[in-house]
């Protein structure tokens, strides 16, 4: 029978423990877990058996898992919002949406004033430069 693995925020949950202490107990191999990776780095699986023995608990298989999931449950249900509360958060998303884009139209001006400006200072920095004919020292007031 494969061992059943838990995330470390399951076996925090599970022991009582805080994510940092399940963390520090794999760093220090006083947990036997496996190491998954993902794109963001990596995960840990930690072995059913080394979190009880660690942590002296009792084992309870049924109840492990579904006292897991209900609770994820019942945070999910008291989350759902009423038809009013959602209304509200749509006109607040629209007027946020509306600012921003306000905002975009007034940081485009300001990015078209920029390049105006600049080419303007580009075309005074080269009449500025050095002439291209070089003429004697003596000739500078013609």
């Amino acid at each position: 029978m494969a061992e059943t693995m838990y995330s470390i925020q399951e076996a925090a949950e599970i022991s009582n423990k805080s994510v940092q202490t399940i963390r520090r107990a794999l760093k220090a191999k006083k947990l036997q877990g496996k190491k998954q990776k993902t794109p963001q780095g990596f995960n840990y699986l930690i072995g059913e058996d080394s979190l009880f023995k660690l942590y002296k608990l009792e084992r309870n298989h049924s109840t492990i898992k579904s006292d897991l999931k209900n609770s994820e449950q019942t945070s999910l249900i008291t989350e759902y919002a009423s038809k009013e509360d959602l209304m509200e958060q749509k006109k607040v998303l629209d007027h946020l949406v509306d600012e921003n884009r306000k905002d975009k139209e007034t940081f485009m001006r300001f990015v078209k004033v920029f390049q105006e400006r600049f080419t303007s200072l580009e075309s005074q920095v080269k009449l500025l430069e050095e002439p291209t004919a070089k003429k004697k020292w003596y000739q500078f007031w013609k």
